[in-house]
């Protein structure tokens, strides 16, 4: 673990703010918990307490983004989705506060369901990437493109869904190239209660592995 020098440890702070600014409030309040702790370890508190980075996660990039919204495809009023599930704006099947979508719900324009994915994105998905694969992304492992590929996914199958699944396994144990032929495994929706063959899956899942091997 690399050990935080004083100034490491206050740009940190700075890049967890806004506006990049810390007042002159909050570096005392550091000074003083720092005379208790070392940097590392107020660190991880406030990692823990404020729900921060600690610079090192990964975000979908603007490619990504542009290949999720091809998939996803935007409409400003609700509509079910190829299994049945109601769905509203760039594919989005709950709001950032849980509840899930209804067909009654009100349309969207494109810049709210703009703000409504990334909201979702930020608070589940990317941190869920993050967290699955900490190990594999702190050694330089996983590549944006393959990042991208597997919020893409996640996005689709759920976190469970990503977590049980022989792509996680697959890489967790280094091996990814068969990780990126494990894409192609899911191409089926649950359609009044039976499995299905879905066209639209298999060519998102063919392009999600051509981007995790690019």
């Amino acid at each position: 673990m690399t050990v935080l020098t004083l100034k490491a440890f206050f740009d940190w702070m700075r890049s967890q703010q806004d506006d990049g600014v810390l007042s002159q409030d909050e570096v005392n309040g550091a000074n003083e918990l720092l005379a208790l702790m070392e940097p590392n370890g107020l660190k991880r508190v406030l990692m823990q307490v404020n729900g921060w980075s600690d610079g090192s996660a990964m975000s979908l990039s603007e490619t990504g983004m542009a290949l999720l919204n091809e998939f996803e495809g935007f409409k400003s009023k609700p509509y079910r989705d190829s299994v049945g599930k109601p769905t509203i704006g760039w594919g989005t099947t709950y709001y950032p506060n849980g509840r899930e979508v209804r067909m009654s719900d009100k349309p969207v324009t494109r810049t709210e369901a703009a703000h409504i994915k990334q909201a979702v994105l930020n608070q589940d998905f990317s941190p869920a990437v993050n967290m699955m694969f900490a190990d594999k992304i702190e050694r330089g492992e996983l590549t944006q493109n393959m990042f991208d590929a597997l919020i893409s996914l996640v996005y689709n199958i759920g976190v469970m869904g990503l977590k049980s699944s022989s792509i996680y396994r697959n890489i967790k144990a280094g091996r990814y190239s068969a990780a990126a032929d494990s894409f192609l495994l899911y191409n089926k929706g649950r359609i009044n209660g039976r499995l299905e063959y879905i066209e639209g899956l298999a060519i998102r899942r063919a392009k999600e592995k051509s981007l995790f091997l690019a």
